[in-house]
């Protein structure tokens, strides 16, 4: 046995984290045990409720494979391998330690998490509360300072997964998967976790705005076309730039920019430097509604294309 797998099996921890980028901050930090990341945008494509484990890694494999990022059978292999992995950590009582942000892409994978595991047995480890900063942004030693118990220069802190927390992330992983999306308004206040209720506001905004039919990411990058970014990751980079807690990749950014340019009436010019057509300057004034939509799943609920029954009303800062 190496040196290394020695010193994983007698510490008996697993790490859990949100990326590639965050897995090589960790073991560029040194820290004991095995190191697991947790890939899967859960704020798009379906989640739905009703279906076991292996279920939902089949309808997530599809989505993902949908997209070109990998094929649907290395989809499926590797959550295979993750749930396996977190499981017997759960069964085997290994120290859990989760190391996660405060935006939507990780709090949505924290609640699948502690929706599996068992109050006392895990450590969260959270950055970008107040000043918003990714895992895999942090340096190695601000990453050791924060697992040895410091606060990475205020970047982050430590909470013990207790009865209160788990409990909070199960509800919220219950509610982002109904097939109606007013189980949201209960989940938006999570004293145990407020950044996990502050996720599932910004996930309620991703839902289309009464008014233009535009999401909050849509209006966003629409608004940097207008502005004068004449290229997807122009537009992508100003997008980023107006959230609070940045949750969002490229790729996903540029299916968004990709769906104003389809159909018969579209929003955006694509060929060539990026330009609004009238039309898309007419929804962003207001004065006419996107009517060339696509569907879309955003947790537990299918919109269908169009304009669908429900819509986010900034005024009220509700689903309506």
């Amino acid at each position: 046995m190496s040196d290394a797998l020695a010193r994983t099996t007698l510490l008996a921890v697993l790490h859990v984290t949100n990326g590639d980028s965050a897995v090589m901050g960790l073991r560029a930090a040194d820290v004991p045990g095995d190191i697991l990341a947790w890939r899967d945008i859960l704020h798009e494509g379906p989640v739905p409720a009703g279906l076991d484990a292996a279920e939902l890694r089949a309808v997530r494999a599809r989505f993902l494979a949908a997209q070109g990022w990998e094929s649907e059978a290395e989809a499926r292999a590797e959550m295979e391998a993750r749930d396996a992995r977190l499981a017997r950590a759960v069964a085997e009582g290994e120290e859990l330690v989760l190391w996660f942000e405060s935006d939507l892409y990780d709090m949505l994978q924290l609640a699948q998490i502690l929706d599996r595991v068992r109050p006392g047995t895990a450590t969260l480890l959270i950055a970008g509360e107040e000043e918003f900063a990714g895992v895999g942004e942090l340096d190695p030693a601000k990453l050791r300072e924060l697992h040895d118990g410091g606060d990475a220069g205020g970047l982050g802190r430590r909470l013990s997964v207790d009865a209160a927390l788990a409990e909070a992330g199960r509800a919220v992983w219950t509610a982002v998967r109904q097939p109606e999306p007013a189980a949201l308004a209960a989940v938006t206040d999570t004293a145990a976790l407020p950044a996990l209720g502050d996720a599932v506001r910004r996930h309620q905004q991703q839902y289309p705005w009464r008014g233009s039919n535009l999401n909050r990411t849509e209006r966003a990058l629409l608004e940097a076309v207008q502005a004068g970014a004449r290229t997807r990751m122009q537009a992508f980079v100003a997008q980023q730039r107006g959230e609070e807690r940045p949750f969002m990749g490229d790729s996903t950014a540029f299916a968004y920019l990709g769906a104003f340019a389809g159909g018969p009436d579209p929003l955006l010019e694509n060929h060539g430097p990026l330009r609004l057509t009238a039309r898309g300057e007419a929804v962003l004034a207001g004065d006419a509604v996107w009517g060339g939509r696509p569907e879309r799943w955003l947790g537990g609920v299918r919109l269908p294309a169009g304009t669908p029954p429900w819509s986010w009303d900034p005024v009220a800062g509700e689903i309506v």
